[in-house]
């Protein structure tokens, strides 16, 4: 957000000062009666807009969010007179522009339904029996209540927005860092070859020492003036820089003392050592660009949650603009905490990293698999169905309670796990599935462990 909450808490304890207590109050005893029939024309209205229809889904609307809406409708009007009740309702408008947000729900749908509630409500005001007067001052706070609410949404959808914009931009510059990667590697090569075509060069009898290529010249050297500033982070290139000095001040050394055969060989053996740590250098860099905040975890090698939500938008967006469902599997290592007790949290590594390698195993090309937190594993099984979802998760299970896994020379354990799935029922919010094969999980470790559970 840019805005701070702090200076939202401030806003709004100004708006519910003592003088506009008994507005406020009144406005929550005018709207109160109606807030049903306020959510259910809000609704309505959502339906029947065929932009907005595709947001909303009828069976949800009764079973959940007409009571969820018939109350936040009062929740502006309620008046807040202390720190911990402020601080509590802009948590939950924020909260709201977050799930707009992941739901992907345009911002101006958003801001044509809260259009609606704000015209309901001020309506109820004007059409009640109170002097004209106060009508106006009960109007004028109504819509300040209103927009407080509106503005708080808004920020926490922008600033969700951008945040997500910022991961998925990040996940699709991991392709560009894995070329930088290639760069050095390819570097590290041309480097090599320079150095033996200078050995081949000196030691032919006859030979010009202005025809040797410099350094600066050379494929590596121009690549380090011209690019390797632009594309690598300041250490990475301090670094290089330092490398590529040394190497250069040793060349010189190497030309001017050429004739001397005894320096010939000293500074050729010297450049070569150069060569050698540069060559070592443009790996290691090669290999930290790889691994560098590039959304794996360190252990397993399976994606981190840095990237989960910008994989599951993808896939709701598939699934809700091409029918390609999407099915969640979340599986826990059963009794994780007795094994790093009994074998301590060296052989708990190894136990989760080769977990991670049998699950992956039985993963298709399309599918992801990520490390959701501790001894907890997320699976996203692209374009699948129910069928598929319960085969594939028993076939998890049932491989992970075959394998023997090493955690000495010849020490084995063998251990389970629960599952619980979820198939994507279609709705924008991917929240939902996640919680269902969380629920799921949880029934499964209720009836018992090593088995599998499909939310219903």
């Amino acid at each position: 957000m840019t805005i701070s909450k702090a200076h939202y808490h401030v806003i709004l304890k100004e708006l519910h000062c003592c003088e506009n207590k008994v507005y406020i109050d009144t406005i929550y005893s005018i709207v109160e009666p109606h807030s049903d029939s306020i959510a259910a024309y809000f609704y309505d209205a959502m339906m029947s807009n065929e932009k907005t229809a595709a947001f909303v889904d009828y069976d949800i609307i009764r079973n959940r969010l007409h009571k969820t809406m018939a109350s936040w409708v009062l929740s502006p009007f309620l008046y807040h007179n202390n720190d911990d009740v402020i601080d509590n309702y802009i948590n939950a408008q924020i909260e709201i522009g977050v799930i707009h947000e992941r739901i992907d729900l345009p911002m101006r749908l958003m801001n044509y339904g809260m259009s609606l509630v704000k015209r309901k409500i001020l309506d109820l005001l004007k059409n009640s029996k109170i002097e004209q007067q106060d009508k106006l001052s009960l109007m004028i706070v109504a819509t300040q209540c209103l927009d407080f609410a509106q503005d708080l949404i808004n920020e926490s959808y922008q600033g969700n927005m951008v945040r997500n914009e910022k991961r998925e931009q990040a996940f699709k510059l991991q392709f560009a860092s894995k070329n930088l990667a290639l760069d050095c590697e390819k570097m590290r090569s041309s480097l090599s070859d320079w150095m033996r075509e200078l050995l081949l060069v000196v030691q032919q009898e006859h030979f010009d020492v202005k025809n040797i290529i410099t350094i600066k010249n050379s494929n590596f050297g121009l690549w380090f003036t011209h690019k390797s500033k632009l594309l690598l982070d300041t250490h990475k290139y301090s670094l290089l820089d330092k490398s590529f000095k040394n190497l250069d001040h040793h060349f010189n050394e190497l030309i001017s003392k050429f004739h001397n055969l005894n320096a010939r060989k000293e500074h050729l053996a010297s450049l070569n050592q150069a060569v050698s740590k540069a060559m070592w250098l443009l790996d290691d860099i090669s290999q930290s660009i790889i691994n560098q905040d590039n959304g794996r975890d360190p252990l397993t090698q399976l994606f981190n949650r840095r990237y989960l939500e910008t994989v599951l938008h993808h896939e709701t967006d598939c699934s809700m603009q091409n029918g390609l469902i999407f099915g969640l599997i979340m599986l826990d290592i059963d009794h994780f905490k007795k094994v790093n007790d009994t074998h301590g949290h060296s052989v708990g590594d190894k136990v989760l990293s080769q977990v991670a390698g049998v699950v992956s195993r039985e993963m298709r090309a399309g599918d992801f698999i990520f490390r959701y937190g501790g001894e907890e594993f997320l699976i996203i099984l692209t374009d699948t169905n129910l069928s598929i979802l319960k085969r594939t998760a028993e076939k998890i299970r049932a491989a992970v309670e075959m394998t023997s896994f090493t955690i000495e020379k010849k020490s084995h354990l063998n251990i389970t796990i629960s599952l619980g799935a979820a198939l994507h029922d279609g709705h924008p919010d991917f929240l939902r599935t996640i919680n269902a094969a969380d629920a799921a999980l949880f029934e499964a470790k209720k009836n018992g462990r090593n088995c599998v559970v499909i939310a219903s």
